[in-house]
């Protein structure tokens, strides 16, 4: 543009010139050289200013390109380190777990059993590798969203036994009992956000918040708002908080649970966002929609007597944010609720007199209180709640007459409900029963199961032909059962969830001889499940054995009066279920153990024996694992092939991170060897060696591969 404006001036001036006389000639050649002289600095100016304008471009260009490669990178390093020292992991946890068995004071207990602990990196794992094989599917069912608090609460407890921190379920009124979504990856999504919550040092208290906002249409949004009054996380550990590492100095695993939890949110459809200051604390929230049951039933909890609602309610807890927590559950009921702190009442008695029910943290009763509360009693109904906390361990629990319920937090709305009901003793009727015959019913027995020692896979062999239902939603949960009983050759139903048991037992056309039974299951919990089974006289006998997260001895209550007849805490223990078979498809004492040990075939280039090690030692879910392993990176030597040719060595740096790591979990010992090799070269920049391996990796995936199916298919 600015040349074309030199041009025409030039080219004016000339004309100007042929106009003139001879007198102006050198005038004209003297203006002529002078715009010649501005045009060319016009020129080399413009030169200059697109020169500098393209290197500017050329290097906003390639910033961008190594954003872009940087942001590819962190999202294979996001994938890679999932994998990324399980080997290290699975050894170091297992001699953990294995010393802590020795200090344990609660070995009876499988719920307090840190045994258990390793399992629970396998499923994580078992997880992460189907959400790389895009095998995880949400599912939208109907559930009862107490069910999978009580779940999550059992679990975190047992977990988390002996921790000083308070944990709080906070439940606003206006929050549905029954709503459609994925139960199942709800209840771990905030498992896994309390697991990370719950692990952090010198915690005072975490606490669960859970409201309700309308949307649109028959859909609402739940919130989960999780806090603690902990250190807080720091700028640079938040950055990356999703993202899974080995922390070599704790020997843990951190962050594992947090991407899985945030990938399923995604899926989920929802938002996860976390906010924290440091030295006041964390905010996780989660945002998930559902749809509603019965959204015109806004009355969720309907007490059967008007008698019960409009008591008042006196509380005394020592976290006075729990005392609130609980306070809001009871004036759902349009109870009239005071809550005083532990220090006041202790200061001060103050009188109860004009309360109809008193709950009282357990370590207030001591002589004094009982006395005064037995004065009370004598006087007027006053019902007495003591209140204890799940995360206590050996709790010497008050049998004093003068309490009539024992109530252990997080609560939720549905237990305090129950809690009422059951201590005015009012009767909910649902349906006529007819009359039981009791030498027809199957034994019960209130007590968690005794293990039974020694018990292999073989030993299921004593009950083959018997016919199990399995009724369990959690499909992983579903595959290690069937994978530890496939030895049996029992007969072996399952059921997704309580509807499809009920429909499967009515239209069996051979009895089961035992069903197995999960608590908390969406459509139908294990609950109604068992109760319209039981309706019918024809399957009194029929033993139905609960799984339970939440063993408390309310639950217990409910489980036996809906007709359950024994129970087994999560997680599972082989012993145990042994114990039930043996209870009741009959004794086989003599068919208990194996006379001879097994003898494990070796194959190649896979440890079978390092690989069960890794597993906690359960060859179920070793198995397992493996079939997820072949589904998730069974091809992945045409990947590998791919990224050689395109030079993506970034890529095939990430993905030998990741099956190094697997790798060794396995006991894939000849593959681990050749992708340390492979790393060796990418470490030292020889790329142009890569090639040479292409064959090699098809060759040891392939034999992996054909190791696995024979092992699976020999057992």
């Amino acid at each position: 543009m600015y040349l074309n404006k030199i041009s025409m001036a030039i080219v004016g001036l000339s004309s100007m010139g042929y106009a003139q006389t001879d007198q102006g000639a050198g005038s004209e050649t003297f203006w002529l050289w002078i715009a010649l002289f501005a045009l060319g600095i016009v020129g080399i100016a413009i030169l200059f200013v697109t020169s500098y304008q393209t290197q500017k471009l050329k290097e906003f260009y390639k910033s961008m390109f190594e954003k872009q490669l940087e942001m590819e990178r962190n999202q294979n390093l996001l994938l890679a380190n999932m994998s990324e020292n399980v080997h290290n992991i699975a050894k170091q946890t297992l001699e953990e777990t294995q010393q802590l068995s020795k200090t344990s004071t609660h070995k009876d207990t499988v719920l307090g059993n840190p045994e258990s602990r390793l399992l629970d990196v396998t499923h994580d794992l078992l997880d992460f590798l189907r959400l790389k094989s895009k095998q995880v599917e949400i599912v939208n069912e109907a559930f009862n969203i107490n069910n999978v608090l009580n779940e999550v609460s059992g679990s975190i407890c047992s977990q988390f036994l002996g921790s000083k921190a308070e944990l709080i379920f906070d439940i606003h009124k206006n929050v549905p009992r029954h709503l459609v979504g994925d139960s199942l990856h709800l209840g771990q999504t905030l498992k896994s956000i309390l697991e990370y919550l719950m692990g952090q040092a010198d915690l005072d208290e975490v606490k669960l918040e859970v409201s309700m906002f309308d949307s649109f249409e028959e859909e609402v949004e739940l919130q989960f708002h999780f806090s603690d009054k902990g250190k807080g996380i720091d700028p640079k550990t938040l950055e990356n908080l999703f993202v899974p590492y080995y922390d070599v100095e704790t020997g843990k695993y951190v962050g594992l649970g947090l991407f899985v939890a945030n990938a399923l949110v995604d899926m989920m459809k929802g938002k996860l966002i976390v906010e924290s200051v440091e030295e006041k604390g964390s905010t996780f929230t989660l945002t998930l929609p559902f749809d509603i049951v019965n959204k015109s039933d806004q009355r969720r909890y309907r007490l059967p007597e008007k008698t019960l609602i409009e008591k008042k309610v006196f509380i005394v807890d020592s976290n006075y944010n729990s005392a609130l927590a609980v306070k809001r559950m009871f004036t759902y009921f349009r109870h009239e609720v005071t809550v005083l702190s532990k220090k006041e009442f202790m200061k001060t008695m103050p009188n109860l007199t004009s309360y109809d029910i008193v709950i009282l943290e357990e370590s207030l009763f001591d002589i004094r209180l009982i006395e005064y509360l037995n004065t009370i009693k004598m006087d007027k109904e006053l019902k007495v709640i003591a209140l204890h906390s799940l995360l206590v361990s050996n709790q010497n629990k008050v049998l004093d007459e003068v309490i009539d319920a024992h109530l252990f937090k997080p609560l939720n709305q549905e237990r305090v409900f129950e809690l009422i009901v059951n201590m005015y003793d009012i009767k909910v009727p649902l349906e006529e029963e007819e009359q039981k015959d009791e030498t027809k019913q199957a034994q019960t027995f209130r007590k968690d199961m005794i293990e039974t020692k020694g018990i292999t896979q073989n030993s299921f062999k004593a009950f083959s032909g018997k016919n199990i239902l399995l009724v369990e939603d959690n499909l992983i949960n579903q595959k290690v059962l069937l994978n530890l009983l496939h030895l049996s050759e029992m007969n072996i139903s399952v059921a997704n969830n309580g509807q499809e048991a009920v429909d499967m037992v009515k239209q069996s056309e051979i009895p089961f001889d035992l069903v197995l039974m999960d608590i908390n299951m969406p459509i139908m919990d294990g609950f109604a499940a068992t109760q319209t089974i039981r309706l019918d006289s024809q399957y009194d006998a029929m033993p139905i054995v609960a799984f339970t997260a939440l063993v408390l001895e309310s639950e217990i209550d409910k489980m036996f009066n809906c007709g359950i007849n024994a129970f087994l805490s999560k997680p599972l223990n082989i012993g145990k279920l042994y114990t039930v078979f043996s209870t009741y498809l009959g004794d086989a004492e003599s068919e208990k153990k194996d006379s001879e040990p097994k003898e494990t075939l070796s194959y190649q280039g896979i440890n079978i024996h390092e690989g069960i090690s890794h597993a906690n030692n359960s060859e179920a879910l070793y198995r397992e694992i493996l079939k997820e392993f072949t589904t998730a990176y069974g091809t992945s030597d045409e990947i590998f092939t791919k990224l050689i040719k395109e030079h993506r060595y970034e890529q095939v740096k990430m993905l030998c991170v990741d099956m190094r790591g697997l790798t060794g979990a396995i006991g894939a010992e000849d593959m681990h060897d050749l992708i340390n090799d492979i790393l060796h070269q990418i470490l030292y920049k020889k790329y142009e060696l890569l090639a040479n391996y292409d064959e090699k990796y098809k060759s040891g995936i392939q034999t992996l591969n054909r190791s696995i199916e024979q092992y699976i298919t020999a057992a």
